[in-house]
């Protein structure tokens, strides 16, 4: 069962890859010396961000209005995030329209995110437009996210996987890192919570040069916790269960903690108008514990999980002629796990690199995408060594036309052992008034299936095939300026979804087999407005997530999701609150065990001291609700985190 711990990696860029990379920047370069128009350009990854009229990047890999985004979408701004205090990113996300979440324990260990129902690694995840999963296990590794480091993130709800390929059946999750401009600002936090939880973090940003700016940001973050029990007593092997499930006398029930540094970096200069070059970094070291049974001496053990995230990034933009710019991007993501118990400390990495080559071409208003895309995967353990390569060439179409709006965009991706896949999407948005506007998508994706699926001993199968998904939704968007209401009903269909079945011809016992289709109806509805000093927001989703061979609902899905937030702000004094309700949630594939429902109320304040130095607190759980995100194990009980912050 280590399968299920394993955790990708990887420290390595092969040469050729590189020498492709760079020539091909070589090469845009020198024919923007010989055609460059000055024009204002945009790096497709970077957003300049405003919680009050957000560009939105993710949608369409192209800036592009809030109010003019075909795909229901979600933005989490900074003043949000640096409210976040003591939670995970996880928990974050948990509190925004159309996202579920599962977890193990507190903010340090294995947790899941559900987009509109469909799995974790069903949802592709970027940072600074890096593909960040892993591709053993699938999904992205939560746990090795510091969320002390991230400017803003941005959720696209749909498949995506004419944009960005494989993994983005149920939406992107795109999360962006500061990026320095202006005078040099230095800011910082030091913090402490409940479970002996110190928090600090630092960074410095800027930009040197008026006319050829030269960028920089270095951000740092260091956090741990004593933890808590995760244990409950629905667990199968707590006290009360484990003579039955042959792990007496049960899991140990002391404290489970974590430790994780992060870092990020990033670099660019601009040596002539709209010419940058640009290198990031971040890089991210978690470990933390959970509880085990050492089937061996029959006794509980404390084990721990260690995760090593690193991503490498070199970009280049180039504004071509006036209607031409290009962006290239080289990135490598580095993933190691291992787990440690008392009979094992096996090891496994699965590097990536990608090679990006993304144009925009001006049509008078609209703009004609043409990408070529490069992506090679590794897994290296004691038992795996393979690799695949995806070829990718994709192009899309975005219309804008008075009241009309409107994206075609098609893409074909060519996977080591599968041949081609062809995915495509369409958009259409009209404008009804000035401020409401009615809008239909269709869309398709495909999930390959992880290394683990295809080649782990006694359970892989080469011959598994990929998931894919046809997904369909129409909405109301309405934003007069001072508030927003988005309405918007889908129906996302996945078939030859990767289930592990009992077979007899793996030792394990288990097959991953091409076996189920799954059925995801839902309806999303979300308003926020600003009314002088006050922020509020609120949304409700209702969701139906049935896997069509058996007809039961998919676990750790709730029919009925609400969030409630408001945030008061005036003169020195900030205040605010969020309170996520949660209906009924069965606990296994079987639906034989169910979660309750539950209610979480987070309140947080802060107050500016003097200038520049604020006083700052959060008090998560406030009504100490017990609620379970995985079934037997226990969430975080009422818990504050409090400090002191400095900002420019």
């Amino acid at each position: 069962m280590q399968y299920f711990s394993f955790i990708a990696s990887s420290s390595y860029i092969s040469g050729a890859f590189l020498r492709i990379a760079l020539l091909a920047m070589l090469c845009v370069t020198s024919v923007n010396s010989i055609g460059q128009t000055a024009a204002d350009g945009s790096v497709a990854v970077i957003n300049q961000p405003n919680s009050t009229k957000p560009l939105i990047v993710s949608a369409t890999r192209t800036p592009t209005k809030g109010a003019d985004v075909l795909a229901d979408y979600v933005y989490i701004g900074p003043e949000e995030i640096a409210q976040a205090g003591q939670m995970s990113v996880p928990e974050l996300l948990q509190q925004q329209r159309g996202v579920q979440i599962s977890t193990y324990g507190g903010p340090g260990g294995l947790a899941s995110v559900y987009l509109r129902g469909t799995s974790n690694n069903q949802s592709l995840v970027l940072i600074d437009g890096v593909r960040t999963e892993s591709s053993t296990l699938g999904g992205a590794v939560w746990s090795a996210i510091p969320i002390q480091l991230i400017d803003h993130i941005e959720i696209i709800f749909g498949p995506q996987s004419t944009f960005y390929g494989q993994d983005a059946l149920g939406g992107v999750i795109q999360i962006f890192t500061k990026r320095g401009d202006g005078p040099a600002q230095f800011s910082a936090s030091s913090g402490y919570g409940t479970y002996g939880t110190p928090i600090n973090t630092a960074s410095v940003s800027g930009s040197v040069g008026e006319d050829k700016p030269t960028r920089y940001n270095l951000g740092l973050s260091q956090e741990n916790s004593m933890g808590f029990n995760t244990i409950a007593s629905t667990n199968p092997c707590s006290a009360a269960n484990a003579a039955k499930n042959y792990c007496a006398p049960g899991y140990p029930t002391t404290r489970t903690g974590y430790t994780r540094l992060g870092v990020t970096g990033q670099v660019s200069h601009e040596w002539k108008k709209g010419q940058e070059f640009g290198v990031k970094v971040l890089a991210s070291r978690t470990k933390y514990q959970y509880p085990g049974y050492d089937y061996d001496a029959s006794l509980p053990e404390i084990n721990s999980q260690v995760n090593n995230l690193s991503i490498a990034t070199v970009f280049a933009r180039n504004q071509i002629t006036e209607n031409w710019e290009s962006f290239i991007q080289l990135s490598n993501t580095s993933n190691f796990g291992q787990n440690l118990t008392t009979n094992s400390n096996e090891s496994i990495s699965s590097p990536q690199n990608d090679f990006l080559w993304k144009n925009d071409i001006k049509v008078g208003p609209d703009t004609l995408q043409v990408m070529v895309e490069r992506l090679v995967q590794y897994a290296n353990t004691s038992n795996i060594n393979a690799s695949r390569t995806t070829n990718s060439a994709a192009g899309s179409y975005q219309l804008n036309r008075g009241n009309n709006l409107a994206t075609l965009a098609v893409r074909n991706d060519t996977i080591t052992g599968y041949g081609p896949i062809f995915t495509y999407s369409g958009a259409y948005g009209y404008f009804l008034t000035k401020a409401l506007r009615a809008n239909m998508n269709f869309g398709t994706g495909f999930r390959a299936p992880t290394f683990n699926d295809l080649y782990y001993p006694g359970y892989g199968t080469p011959n598994v095939q990929p998931e894919t998904n046809r997904n369909a939704e129409a909405g109301l968007h309405y934003e007069p300026g001072n508030y927003e209401l988005h309405l918007v009903g889908y129906q996302n269909k996945v078939q030859n979804l990767i289930q592990a079945l009992p077979c007899t011809s793996k030792a394990s016992g288990y097959c991953p087999t091409n076996f189920a289709s799954v059925n995801i109806t839902g309806a999303s509805l979300g308003a926020n407005t600003q009314l002088e000093h006050w922020n509020l927001k609120a949304s409700l989703d209702l969701l139906n997530a049935v896997d069509q061979n058996t007809g039961l609902a998919l676990p750790n899905r709730a029919k009925q999701l609400a969030n409630l937030g408001s945030e008061y702000r005036r003169g020195k004094f900030n205040a605010g609150a969020n309170l996520t309700i949660a209906g009924q949630r069965y606990g296994n594939a079987s639906n034989t065990v169910t979660m309750s429902s539950y209610a979480l109320l987070d309140l947080y304040a802060s107050y500016e001291i003097q200038p520049k130095w604020s006083l700052f607190a959060r008090w998560n759980n406030a009504l100490n609700n017990q609620y379970q995100l995985s079934y037997g194990y226990l969430t975080p009980g009422s818990n504050i985190f409090a400090g002191v912050r400095y900002t420019p």
